[in-house]
């Protein structure tokens, strides 16, 4: 007779089964797609902190990925350049050199075109019904909230 998993293995399955979905999901976002503005991985990755913690700095976002601030502020200047973020001077900043980052309305409208390829293609592989997903999308956005919280008060 086998035991139920526990909490912990159940979490720790879930957190697996996230980054296996993760890896499938985010091709989908680097592929060219007529009427929906491409990005890159790291331009992606950066996009997500922006819907998540809008009015970030460039610091903030590089230290989000370890990643050097030149680079990332490269980054930022290629999703401004495509109408997906914008830069506004941070308030109280003397010489107007700190800046806090936004996602545009496109990007919002990119991330909905995005949302839709993807459940285009997750809706196949489920047979889950309606009352299941709601229950699977609070829980992934609890835990997506509570991480982000937890790496702001890092």
């Amino acid at each position: 007779m086998t035991t139920a998993p526990s909490r912990d293995e159940l979490l720790g399955e879930i957190g697996e089964r996230i980054i296996e979905v993760f890896r499938f999901l985010q091709y989908e976002v680097t592929v060219p797609r007529p009427g929906m503005t491409h990005v890159t991985r790291s331009e992606a990755d950066i996009m997500r902190i922006l819907m998540e913690q809008p009015g970030a700095t460039v610091t903030e976002i590089a230290r989000a990925f370890g990643q050097h601030k030149s680079n990332t502020s490269t980054r930022i200047a290629a999703l401004v350049e495509k109408g997906l973020a914008r830069k506004v001077a941070a308030a109280g900043s003397a010489d107007g050199r700190e800046v806090r980052v936004y996602a545009t309305e496109e990007a919002q409208t990119n991330l909905d075109r995005y949302r839709e390829v993807w459940a285009a293609h997750l809706g196949p592989l489920t047979t889950a019904d309606h009352a299941t997903l709601a229950a699977a999308a609070a829980l992934l956005a609890e835990l997506a909230d509570g991480l982000a919280a937890s790496r702001r008060a890092d």
